[in-house]
């Protein structure tokens, strides 16, 4: 199921705060999970690609525990620093962008952008390729 949650609904979930003329938004952290989760659900995933990478995840489908690689990775993948599909790493634009792993692959630390990426990158918030 795709969907993306309308923004006035999103709006309706949260308390808005009036601070010194600025627009805030007030929430605890459940609350701030559960919004994520709502932003979540428009995700695209790959279930094969997801059960093939995460074993843990298809067997734990297979015993019931969950419906599908979505609701594994909405209700807990995602916080875990899973990712829903296989990322394409633009290994040049990487490289460039990340100087740093540039020199990582030169001294032959790092094998290439795309393994920083899968071990590293993603989790330390780095981007796979220019958007």
């Amino acid at each position: 199921m795709k969907y993306l949650v309308p923004f006035a609904a999103l709006k309706t979930s949260v308390k808005l705060l009036s601070l010194k003329g600025q627009l805030k938004v007030d929430m605890n952290y459940d609350e701030f999970l559960d919004l994520i989760k709502k932003f979540l659900m428009a995700v695209p995933i790959d279930e094969d690609w997801y059960r093939a990478t995460y074993p843990d995840v298809a067997d734990a489908i297979k015993a019931g525990a969950y419906r599908s690689a979505r609701q594994h990775f909405v209700d807990h993948g995602y916080f875990e620093g899973r990712r829903p599909f296989d990322l394409e790493i633009d290994e040049a634009w990487y490289l460039k962008k990340y100087p740093d792993i540039q020199q990582g692959v030169t001294e032959g630390a790092i094998q290439s952008a795309k393994e920083h990426f899968i071990r590293n990158g993603y989790d330390e918030g780095r981007l796979p390729s220019e958007l």
